[in-house]
């Protein structure tokens, strides 16, 4: 699926009130204006990913019109956090969350998205900023696993979490920092599993506020898995240990 990239102030609010899967809004450095605003309010309230940035980068769309504001629509419709996790709740016992803390990489990202398909994972969580847009790369690389995934975006995995945890749902880190390894976790009832870039791993404050913390056993000449790879076995341990129960 194709991008498409629409252009003015006006023409990307009228999309955020269409409810269109808007991906990123670059806005012109300095614009003030009451229908700027007007945008900036909506892109916060929706959890829109939104940057200022300067005027060369808006000029790449010099034959547009944009008028200080570009916008990208996303291949892939985000539904929201709390109706989704409720829906999901009502319908299943034991669901599967995974929250992608950074992953920025659109090929990386849709891998995860196809083993979770795979896997029958019940919902994504990505951060509205600093995650791998929702593109025709994403919706490549899944193989079309992204139409069968619910993903939500969110402003703060944070807050995830903790409504998650009001559903007395425990969260699980998958880092290197973990006493045991995954294979010795009891992963049989409902979940929430998080995944960080492979850089820097799950960011400090999120880890904080996890239930437990996990990790794959490697070997000591390697640092880290690619993390579509790391997904791909933690999926299939839950699944195993589902079939066993």
């Amino acid at each position: 699926m194709e991008k498409v990239t629409i252009f003015g102030l006006r023409a990307i609010l009228e999309a955020i009130q269409s409810e269109k899967p808007i991906d990123k809004v670059w806005l012109l450095k300095g614009t003030k204006s009451p229908l700027a605003e007007q945008l900036m309010h909506s892109l916060r309230a929706k959890n829109i990913a939104f940057s200022f940035v300067p005027v060369e980068r808006l000029d790449r769309f010099s034959d547009k019109n944009h008028q200080g504001a570009v916008a990208r629509i996303a291949a892939i419709q985000t539904h929201e956090m709390e109706p989704l996790v409720e829906k999901i709740l009502a319908s299943k016992k034991n669901p599967v969350f995974v929250l992608l803390d950074g992953i920025t990489d659109a090929r990386n990202f849709g891998a995860i998205i196809r083993s979770a398909a795979a896997t029958n994972v019940d919902a994504i969580f990505i951060p509205s900023s600093g995650s791998a847009p929702l593109n025709g790369d994403v919706v490549k690389t899944s193989a079309g696993g992204a139409f069968n995934v619910p993903i939500s975006k969110v402003q703060h995995l944070k807050d995830v979490i903790y409504y998650l945890n009001s559903h007395e749902i425990p969260s699980l880190g998958l880092t290197e920092k973990g006493n045991k390894t995954l294979f010795e976790q009891d992963l049989k009832g409902p979940i929430a599993i998080v995944f960080g870039a492979e850089d820097i791993g799950i960011s400090k404050g999120l880890l904080k506020i996890l239930t437990d913390q996990a990790k794959l056993p490697m070997s000591e000449s390697i640092d880290s898995l690619n993390v579509s790879v790391a997904c791909g076995v933690a999926f299939y341990e839950l699944v195993r240990q589902r079939m066993l129960s």
